[in-house]
């Protein structure tokens, strides 16, 4: 062997994974079974592995701390997220410390957030907000392993585990059409606002218009002032759906509806996203469930996996090119409700 062997090496020798050896040198053999430990100290000592003492120093110290940083923890869908991650976190062994931007904040709080993780000297980041672009992203994290969450992803650089809102968008615009509907309303926000509303709101446009659904947008900011615009928007243009790109803002509509004596889906339907706030079922809203605890499991394991790379980087010479960052889409499930009517017969022409 022309380079020093390294943890990979002494994986593949024993038959077992990378992150396997990194706990049998790292953690003093936690969560690794007897022969295991055997297999793979029999196959350092043929390699002639020598262990990186200091590099194991470092991780040692800081390697137990992973960050998330989250947009508002109020949002059902990021407190979910926030829960979940600390859950998996501390199933494997780790400390999860987080911090919370801005709800209102266009991107700058998400980068000092980043910064103030990267000051406690977190092992690695979860990134589950949707509003900094990926490229601002890289820029500010280039130290440790970061992973994006939740939101869509496709940056060569940075790993992701995603919801799928693409098929989201597309699937609730057939549940729309399955009801007949032929004229809708679709509340939209810039994207700055939020990258996650945009995808779902254009993939849903877009779904509609292969299915021969007209859509009709009205700007959504501010929320308040934009689902009342919504519903007079429906009054006059014959639409009879509006299709609301989160959950807080189909409830804020079915409020408006209300003081309006709007009927609720009998004059016009409605339907939103994210499906992970409590009571949803007992109002009946028609929703889009995120699947946050499988994209958490997910991000979590495959954080593990980089924690490994980066210490075998630390070690020496790479065992092998890296490989482009991996990204998974993970598609959620739609709940029926009663906000998300039949049509009118007046209106299905």
């Amino acid at each position: 062997m022309t380079r020093p062997p390294t943890m990979l090496d002494v994986a593949r020798a024993a038959g077992v994974s990378r992150s396997t050896v990194s706990r049998v040198f790292q953690n003093d053999g936690e969560r690794v079974s007897a022969d295991t430990l055997v297999a793979v100290h029999e196959a350092a000592t043929r390699l002639g592995y020598v262990h990186n003492l200091v590099a194991s120093g470092l991780a040692q110290r800081h390697g137990r701390q992973l960050g998330l940083l989250v947009r508002d923890a109020t949002n059902p869908a990021y407190g979910h997220l926030l829960a979940e991650t600390n859950r998996a976190v501390e199933r494997a062994g780790r400390t999860l410390i987080s911090v919370t931007a801005s709800r209102h904040d266009y991107g700058t709080a998400e980068v000092t957030g980043l910064r103030r993780l990267l000051g406690q000297r977190v092992a690695g980041v979860f990134v589950g907000t949707g509003v900094t672009a990926a490229e601002d992203l890289v820029e500010t994290v280039t130290t440790v392993p970061m992973m994006i969450l939740g939101r869509p992803n496709d940056h060569p650089q940075i790993e992701s585990v995603s919801y799928d809102e693409r098929a989201h968008g597309r699937r609730m615009a057939e549940e729309v059409a399955a009801r007949g509907h032929r004229r809708i309303i679709v509340l939209s926000a810039p994207l700055l606002y939020s990258r996650v509303f945009d995808l779902r709101i254009r993939s849903l446009v877009e779904r509609c218009g292969e299915l021969g659904i007209a859509t009709l947008p009205v700007d959504l900011l501010p929320v308040e002032e934009g689902v009342v615009r919504a519903l007079d928007t429906a009054r006059e243009q014959g639409a009879s759906c509006i299709a609301c790109p989160v959950d807080y803002v189909a409830l804020g509509l079915l409020r408006a509806a209300a003081e309006r004596d709007v009927r609720i889906p009998e004059d016009v339907s409605t339907l939103g996203f994210d499906g992970l706030g409590d009571g949803l079922d007992l109002v009946g809203l028609a929703t889009l469930r995120l699947p946050v605890e499988e994209v958490v499991t997910r991000a979590v394991e495959r954080m593990e996996e980089l924690l490994v790379l980066a210490q075998e980087d630390r070690e020496g010479p790479p065992a092998e090119a890296p490989t482009p960052a991996r990204h998974s889409l993970v598609e959620g499930t739609f709940l029926p409700g009663r906000t998300l009517g039949p049509a009118p017969a007046h209106l299905r022409a």
